[in-house]
């Protein structure tokens, strides 16, 4: 059969293929032999490669033998589909080995998925020209996996304030497909920050596909806008046969705060003392003006607030203020130095309305013996007088021994 004849003849066969609904009793000629998935169970967001050869099974030469792939979503357009010209396949011949590979998006959920393989050819019958196919699926299983995500939230306005301690919750989220187990989560570097919690790993032993927990950490910003946490994760696909590792960063901002310094003024009250004053000095050091602040003392016995309270309009960044508190000391109290805690509640221009921040300072206040600086000047007094009585009488016998020794030379 020459050149033209052969093109006559597949002009033919792409004008019978038109033909909607046309079948033959050639379909189906051809088989695939010697079929291999690699890897199986294929990995969603990975590869796969197949690899085939095609048998004709019947006593016809097939023409003209054109190989084409298509697969359903979300396999369709994962990759290009390309196509081969085998041309002549003759009976009972096996073809060369033919190889695709497809990516698989990684938002594929498990489950089994077809990629159908189909060849045209036409046949040479004794009715003439036949155009025929042949449909050859290949199915096999993809396994998503889960997929562990830790970000950090907290209940307050910003998720962080330079210069204070305060305690975020590490999210772990499962954002893939099935349960994630034996899920292992420690902490590592920390940028702008210091890591306060004693403990900074945490394990839970399934997280379903969805799911989330959370764990607390205590941390304290540095005076930066910008922070992370540095967290290892490593996990189990749900069957508990493909382990999982990932490094991530935890971004955190931190926003400016206002942050106080306080020193005392004075000397501390006696035992006994009621109503006098203990005054402090506050000081803001922080990066941010505080409003509305409102100081509070707490004491123990043998110290009782009077006047506990103290208020400051504003107090900006590197502005003081003195602050003095009424205080009431116990009788029956020990000298001693006795903790005191002052706590602070403030506003800030760049929290929410309603949003009130606090912090806390502890100090030790001296209380001395009633007798101390008291004491101490009664009994000068009375050395003094003590002092002055002998001098008087000195001073009286020094004159009546004089005026008898007047009296004597007279005589």
């Amino acid at each position: 059969m020459n050149t033209k004849t052969i093109l006559l003849a597949f002009a033919a066969v792409a004008m019978l293929s038109t033909m909607a609904g046309a079948q033959s009793v050639y379909d189906n000629s051809l088989s695939l032999v010697n079929v291999s998935v690699s890897p199986n169970p294929v990995t969603a967001g990975g590869n796969v490669m197949i690899r085939f050869q095609m048998y004709n099974g019947y006593d016809n030469w097939l023409y003209g033998t054109v190989l084409q792939a298509s697969g359903t979503y979300p396999l369709l357009n994962a990759s290009p589909l390309s196509g081969y010209k085998i041309g002549v396949i003759n009976p009972g011949e096996t073809t060369g080995h033919y190889n695709y590979t497809f990516a698989i998006p990684d938002t594929t959920p498990s489950g089994t998925y077809t990629v159908d393989f189909s060849a045209s050819y036409f046949v040479y019958a004794a009715t003439g020209t036949e155009v025929a196919s042949s449909a050859l699926p290949i199915s096999f299983y993809v396994q998503n996996r889960p997929a562990i995500k830790v970000v950090a939230s907290s209940p307050q306005g910003s998720t962080l304030y330079a210069g204070h301690n305060q305690t975020i919750d590490l999210v772990v989220q499962n954002t893939g497909y099935g349960a994630a187990k034996n899920v292992s989560i420690t902490v590592g570097r920390a940028t702008g920050l210091n890591i306060l919690s004693s403990v900074t790993s945490f394990y839970a032993q399934d997280i379903p596909e969805g799911a989330a927990v959370s764990e607390p950490l205590l941390v304290g910003a540095k005076n930066v806008s910008n922070t992370s946490l540095t967290v290892n994760v490593t996990y189990y696909s749900s069957t508990l046969k493909r382990s999982y590792s990932t490094s991530q960063q935890v971004n955190l901002s931190v926003a400016p705060a206002a942050e106080f310094a306080i020193s005392s003024l004075g000397y501390g009250p006696s035992v006994g003392a009621t109503d006098v004053p203990l005054s402090f000095r506050i000081t803001n050091t922080g990066t941010s003006a505080a409003t509305q602040v409102q100081v509070s003392l707490e004491s123990p016995y043998p110290i009782t607030p009077v006047a506990g309270t103290a208020y400051i309009e504003n107090l900006g960044p590197g502005a003081s203020a003195n602050m003095t508190f009424m205080v009431s000391i116990d009788s029956s109290g020990v000298p001693g130095n006795y903790p005191v805690t002052l706590t602070e509640q403030w506003k800030q221009p760049n929290g929410a309305v309603n949003q009130q921040y606090s912090g806390s300072n502890n100090y030790y206040v001296p209380v001395i013996a009633a007798s101390g600086i008291g004491g101490m000047a009664e009994d000068a007094i009375v050395v003094l007088i003590v002092i002055v009585a002998a001098a008087v009488l000195v001073r009286r016998r020094s004159r009546r021994n004089s005026g008898k020794s007047d009296k004597k030379e007279k005589k």
